[in-house]
């Protein structure tokens, strides 16, 4: 309430006030009546309903948190141990990715967000914010973490006729503590050999963008893949960004199915493949219902060089270093698939989403929480090359479709993708959609009694290419197919494949220190020619196996298997055992989806899906 009191001392007459006097007495009157109102409007701007976070208390223990009374006693020893060998992330890492300060308004929304950004880091295992209320109404909020084991070896050897090492990856993905990744690899999966150094910073220059680096030699001669990725920050992130720099000599080896002499042959294609993409996104509607847009430009080149046969060559028995020319009966089929591209795009996007999301326990490991999405996504990107810069005349697309649903006992996933191109100068007379590239696959878990103690996960996936025009081929063998298979067997162009797997948690020997369990599995696919070259029939092909698994620590998501598995038919080496030694699923819903092996064939997308930490 304002109280005016005026004392009258003394009449003015009327004529004696000037029309200035009357405005600026109006003006101050307005005002003294107004600044209640405004003074509540102010007070209630900063008021907060649920209170104000007060304190921010960042408990960040190590791979075991010896402070907790459950731990077994008697392998404090080994707790001791793996937390002295290992090195605590720091606390400003974690305290980057919250979503609210000291002094912010309480949000429980952006308390489930921020536990759920630092839960999508492979450093992280159990994390747990959660707010004190005082006796003043406001919070003090606790940001309770536990770190996963960082250091990671993973590996694959065939030990047909002896040990062969076929693939070597060793990552520290905590490096000082700070959340940055650095690692070596090397792949030798014949024609494709390749090794270097990789690199990732999730917080680059201390900011929310991911730096991506890796550098290396191919046999046939360098690699190059740099990005640079602003996220959607979660559910409540309207804006992302990303830049991709890529070049790669290699290459395309065409698998011939055995002779008579059963001697193994392989037809390579030398190519050059590189390509620079910036693209924006912007995201509308609220948390979980979201409609995203995007624009930007992407570049992209399929070279291939060489001598007058384009330097198409063949390989005997794996003697790499001993290539010769191939014989004109089996370039020609190559040499169908060598149409060269060079393509820069104006690039949009559409997509709209409408997910929530469920934390799950029992499906890609034995006690860890995954948080999992749930509803529908669907994303398409359009590039249409532009005109004058000498590239070809062509209009590109990839959809992306994703689905999820289940009840506490069942979960059911969906991932779909396709890429395709539309050719303007072909002739006439040919189909001018071409480059059909499609892969999908359907999860199913099914988690019979109590979660994390058993898991069945049922999988079918499809691949194939249509209409191509690119170097393209398959094998119905690896472990995105049918494991225990050579890779080398039964090629062609469009695959089909099942898979049952049954993961048992079996509880002991130590369950306070790691999550100890088995897995039995079955594969079983067939491969159809399509317009790859050299491909054939394969009829339906099987493999059994199984192996240990291991997630540490104790309800952690990073699992640790090794695996042996048996083709069961006499072409592919009858009692003859690949061992895979690795780290995370093979099939599942965290493994990437798109089929390494199907990735060689298909340039890399125009744009995918925009990037989201939480994804």
């Amino acid at each position: 309430m304002v109280i005016l009191q005026v004392t009258r001392r003394k009449s003015v007459p009327r004529k004696q006030m000037s029309g200035r006097s009357q405005v600026e007495y109006l003006a101050l009157g307005l005002f003294l009546l107004a600044a209640p109102s405004l003074a509540a409007q102010e007070d209630g701007a900063r008021e907060c309903p649920a209170g104000v976070v007060k304190h921010i208390f960042i408990d960040n223990h190590s791979i075991f948190d010896i402070s907790d009374p459950s731990l077994d006693p008697r392998f404090r020893w080994a707790y001791d141990l793996a937390n002295r060998l290992h090195i605590r992330t720091r606390s400003e890492v974690i305290a980057r990715e919250l979503l609210f300060q000291v002094g912010d308004c309480f949000d429980p929304l952006l308390i489930e967000e921020s536990a759920r950004l630092l839960r999508s880091h492979r450093f992280l295992g159990n994390v747990d914010i959660y707010g004190v209320q005082q006796p003043d109404r406001d919070y003090h909020v606790i940001v309770d973490t536990e770190d996963e084991w960082s250091t990671q070896v993973e590996a694959k050897l065939d030990l047909t006729g002896g040990m062969k090492l076929e693939g070597l990856d060793l990552r520290e993905r905590n490096l000082m503590g700070t959340g940055r990744e650095l690692g070596v690899f090397y792949h030798s999966l014949d024609a494709t050999r390749e090794y270097g150094l990789a690199a990732r910073a999730p917080q680059f220059l201390g900011r929310r963008w991911v730096a991506d680096l890796a550098v290396g030699r191919t046999r046939a001669g360098s690699m190059l893949e740099q990005g640079l990725a602003h996220p959607f920050v979660g559910e409540i992130g309207h804006w992302s960004a990303r830049q991709l720099i890529h070049y790669r000599d290699r290459h395309f080896d065409y698998v011939l199915a055995p002779s008579g002499d059963g001697v193994e042959r392989r037809v390579l294609v030398p190519l050059t493949e590189r390509g620079v993409h910036v693209l924006g996104f912007r995201r509308f509607g609220e948390p979980g219902n979201h409609t995203v847009v995007g624009a930007g430009f992407s570049a992209l080149e399929l070279r291939y060089d060489g001598a007058p046969d384009r330097g198409i060559t063949m390989v005997e028995a794996g003697r790499y270093d001993d290539r010769f020319p191939a014989p004109p009966e089996l370039r020609e089929p190559a040499e169908e698939r060598i149409e060269e591209l060079r393509n820069v795009r104006a690039v949009v996007l559409l997509g709209k989403r409408n997910i929530s999301w469920q934390q799950r326990r029992g499906l890609d490991s034995f006690r860890g929480r995954q948080d999992v999405r749930v509803g529908a996504e669907i994303e398409l990107a359009v590039g249409r090359s532009l005109p004058g810069l000498h590239a070809d005349n062509d209009l590109a697309a990839t959809l992306d479709l994703y689905f999820a649903a289940g009840p506490s006992s069942a979960f059911l996933v969906g991932r779909v993708r396709t890429d395709a191109r539309r050719d303007y100068d072909a002739d006439a007379r040919l189909i001018e959609l071409r480059d059909i590239f499609s892969e999908g696959e359907v999860l199913v878990y099914l988690e019979p009694g109590r979660p994390g103690n058993r898991t069945i996960l049922l999988r079918a996936a499809g691949a194939g290419g249509w209409h191509v025009r690119s170097p393209h081929q398959l094998t119905l063998g690896g472990e995105r197919s049918l494991r225990g298979w050579p890779e080398d067997r039964l090629p062609g162009g469009r695959r089909l494949v099942f898979t049952a797997e049954d993961r048992w948690h079996a509880g002991w020997p130590f369950p306070d220190l790691a999550d100890v369990g088995t897995s039995l599995f079955v594969d079983m696919g067939r491969i159809w020619p399509g317009n790859a070259p050299y491909g054939a029939d394969s009829g339906w092909r099987a493999s059994v196996g199984g192996g240990l698994r291991i997630n540490f620590p104790a309800g952690g998501t990073n699992t640790l298997r090794i695996d042996a598995a048996f083709p069961l038919s006499s072409d592919g080496g009858l009692g003859r055992m690949q061992l895979l030694i690795g780290v995370g699923e093979y099939l599942g819903i965290t493994t990437p989806f798109s089929d390494p092996q199907f990735g060689r064939s298909r340039m890399p997308p125009i744009t995918g899906s925009a990037p989201d930490r939480t994804r």
